[in-house]
């Protein structure tokens, strides 16, 4: 099987353009040689006196010529063979990160905001994925499907920028039904290779979670939970259309709202299905850690592919192409023999 280079439709049509310039210039050297030789003379006496010449050997050099830019110019447009279908295989794991986006999300305790310290450890983390499908879920006082599991990394991190305090209208923590929807976006004929990150500093946690853990356990999903803040109260910044801070959360009995990392709930989750808590500071290695323990989960194969494995071959024709020009160099257009003269010499006495 052979392939080329797919390059740009104005850099092929002007490798190709090369060819007949080429043509166009041995014609009119040709027509060039016939017409001077017309101005010298006689063009019948001429070919007489220049019958060492071989137009033979002449046509052939030229044709090597040719040849030898065809070559080239295939080479440059770099061919490729291959006889050899090669079978890929893409294993990981499933894995939906559910993010709080919650309005205490956007405390500074962890510079530059709790929320945006969780985005980037998980960009993080999108870096190190070895062929694992991703998902992410937002929630607030209610959770959001925002990307279903995907291999298109660009995609997810997209998706994961889009994802602010404003993309969830109600406001609270509802872990139980950020877990849910979770829960509900794994394939649902394969109930293995499951894994859910949930990223929350834990506060003002809704409902209840005995009945989405029960569930978890049972739908084989392993749960691990990573906390954001610090444990000493911060309060929360309100922000205007352009992102400046114009205040700070109150109460209707106007205190200001603090907020601090809540980690009893997010250890009992993680403790529940097996996972494992980690607390994501402004030193601490982040996901990586839960993902090097992820990698010794047992993978499932999510595409199977079959491609040529193409070889480049643009060399050999670029020797030919050179031998080509080798062999012109050094061929004669001359007769091996000179004819003879089929006249008589005449000799003034």
């Amino acid at each position: 099987m052979l392939r080329f280079e797919e390059y740009p439709l104005l850099l092929q049509v002007v490798l190709w353009a090369w060819l007949p310039v080429l043509i166009m210039l041995l014609i009119w050297t040709a027509r060039w040689r016939k017409k001077m030789e017309t101005r010298l003379g006689d063009p019948s006496l001429l070919e007489r006196l220049s019958n060492s010449i071989s137009k033979p050997r002449r046509r052939f050099k030229e044709a090597l010529k040719l040849l030898g830019f065809l070559l080239l110019i295939i080479a440059a447009f770099g061919p490729k063979f291959s006889n050899d279908v090669v079978e890929v295989k893409r294993e990981g794991v499933d894995i939906i990160i559910s993010l709080d986006v919650s309005n205490s999300m956007l405390a500074q305790d962890i510079t530059p905001s709790r929320l945006e310290k969780a985005k980037y450890e998980i960009r993080k983390l999108i870096a190190q994925l070895r062929g694992d499908r991703i998902g992410l879920c937002v929630f607030a006082g209610r959770a959001y499907l925002q990307t279903p599991l995907t291999l298109d990394y660009a995609a997810f991190n997209m998706f994961l920028d889009l994802s602010d305090e404003n993309t969830i209208g109600v406001q609270g923590t509802a872990l139980e039904d950020a877990i849910a929807t979770g829960i509900q976006a794994f394939d649902p004929d394969d109930k293995k290779h499951r894994v859910m990150m949930l990223i929350s500093d834990g506060e003002d946690h809704q409902g209840n979670l005995d009945r989405v853990l029960d569930l978890a356990q049972k739908e084989n999903v392993t749960i691990y939970t990573a906390g954001i803040g610090t444990l000493h109260g911060t309060p929360i910044p309100m922000r205007d259309a352009k992102g400046n801070i114009t205040g700070y959360k109150k109460t209707p009995d106007g205190e200001v709202v603090t907020t601090k990392l809540a980690t009893a709930t997010l250890e009992e989750i993680a403790r529940a299905t097996g996972g494992r808590f980690i607390h994501l500071n402004a030193t601490g290695n982040g996901l990586e850690n839960l993902y090097q323990e992820i990698l010794g989960m047992d993978k499932k194969e999510f595409a199977s592919h079959e491609f040529t494995n193409f070889k480049e071959q643009y060399h050999w024709f670029a020797w030919f192409g050179l031998v080509c020009f080798i062999l012109e160099f050094l061929l004669s257009d001359l007769q091996k023999r000179a004819r003879g003269w089929g006249g008589e010499l005449v000799h003034d006495e």
